[in-house]
């Protein structure tokens, strides 16, 4: 796993309680030890953050071309919260856009050609709504303070994988997280639902840590591969980079 430094975002923003030795202490050894390694013990808590992603998709299994894509993503930590929206070009002239979120419970989905004609649109299904929870949790790692959420329960694995389980808004889910001898972040694996039909069942969905990088005192993913393990095999269908990465730049809820 590459490891880089650069330069945070600096912005105006509220001071925040800083994490501490002794809150760690409660948490799984392969935990703890990650915070510590990371730089989030003497960190300020995380109320949210907002990055922005440059990256490729596929879209089907059978597609053989990567889909550039442009996107941006704002989370917030208590609640937990999101709103993610990405530009595809497909063509000359035509792109299509998504944006995807999770609020109060509740996820929304929605696809566009041309940001006009839909394609695609889920509200408020129970599936979508587990899945955007999961998640969330997920991506933790971009708000590892999240880790001492009332609404998060630890278990050891092993001396390298702990598994957290998040219950909110009569909502439960949960991802395993696998760290290296260096206690850094490998991959989250998670449960879940790619789609919200009456027959659609739970897949392994594969979060994988490719780079990671000190931002404003953290050291967080900048680089990842998202995949679902399906009957025929692993199908990578997300590659990104995240850039401008700002910890608590957000003074109040925007959605």
């Amino acid at each position: 796993m590459k490891k880089k430094t650069a330069p945070g975002a600096k912005s105006n923003r509220a001071i925040t309680k800083r994490i501490t030795a002794e809150m760690t202490e409660s948490l799984p050894l392969p935990v703890k030890n990650w915070l510590h390694a990371i730089g989030a013990v003497g960190h300020e808590q995380i109320n949210n953050v907002s990055l922005k992603q440059s990256g490729w998709m596929k879209l089907k299994p059978e597609q053989k071309a990567w889909t550039a894509s442009e996107a941006e993503q704002i989370s917030f930590t208590d609640p937990p919260a999101f709103r993610w929206s990405v530009k595809m070009k497909m063509g000359k002239g035509l792109f299509v856009t998504g944006k995807d979120s999770f609020e109060e419970g509740k996820a929304s989905m929605r696809i566009k050609i041309v940001s006009i004609l839909p394609i695609s649109k889920s509200v408020d299904n129970e599936k979508t709504n587990q899945s955007a929870l999961q998640r969330y949790l997920m991506e933790l790692a971009w708000y590892p303070s999240a880790v001492f959420s009332p609404l998060l329960s630890w278990e050891r694995v092993d001396a390298h994988t702990a598994k957290a389980t998040i219950t909110y808004r009569e909502l439960t889910g949960s991802a395993t997280y696998f760290f290296n001898e260096q206690s850094e972040l490998l991959r989250v694996e998670a449960w879940r639902y790619k789609d919200s039909g009456k027959d659609a069942l739970p897949l392994l969905c594969i979060g994988t840590v490719i780079e990671q990088q000190l931002v404003d005192g953290l050291t967080v993913p900048v680089k990842m591969e998202v995949s679902w393990v399906l009957e025929g095999g692993t199908f990578t269908w997300y590659k990104f980079d995240a850039q401008d990465i700002r910890f608590n730049a957000i003074n109040e809820r925007i959605f």
